[in-house]
């Protein structure tokens, strides 16, 4: 397993994680549904790490950059969330500028990867 891979499985599970959480915490409808959404979050996010670290080298070339930009959008989530957490640019970065901002970086790290694949072959 290489750096790129580790990266890669390391976002998509973190991309999973707060994926699967939002998405179960906003279908139950009661007051502390976060807690049975957290552990299925995690463990989605766990098994999807475990499966991008183990697969990512037999995976083609346009899987490969989904998952790429997939992990990019879970990292730069995580990063924005992080930097918002430790106060900086706690007023600018709202939750929509932070998803925003990881969709634009996971359409630019996939359109970077398809280029960059076409420019090499």
């Amino acid at each position: 397993m290489n750096g790129r891979t580790l990266l890669a499985a390391i976002g998509a599970g973190i991309a999973t994680f707060l994926l699967v959480t939002v998405a179960v915490i906003e279908l139950l409808d009661f007051e502390f549904s976060a807690i049975v959404a957290l552990p299925i979050g995690l463990l989605a996010g766990v098994v999807v790490l475990i499966g991008v670290g183990v697969s990512m080298s037999v995976l083609s070339a346009g899987v490969r950059r989904f998952v790429s930009a997939y992990a990019a959008f879970g990292l730069t989530v995580i990063a924005l969330l992080g930097l918002r957490y430790v106060n900086v640019g706690r007023s600018v970065l709202s939750t929509d500028l932070i998803v925003g901002a990881g969709f634009a970086v996971a359409v630019v790290a996939y359109v970077a990867l398809f280029v960059g694949s076409r420019s090499a072959s």
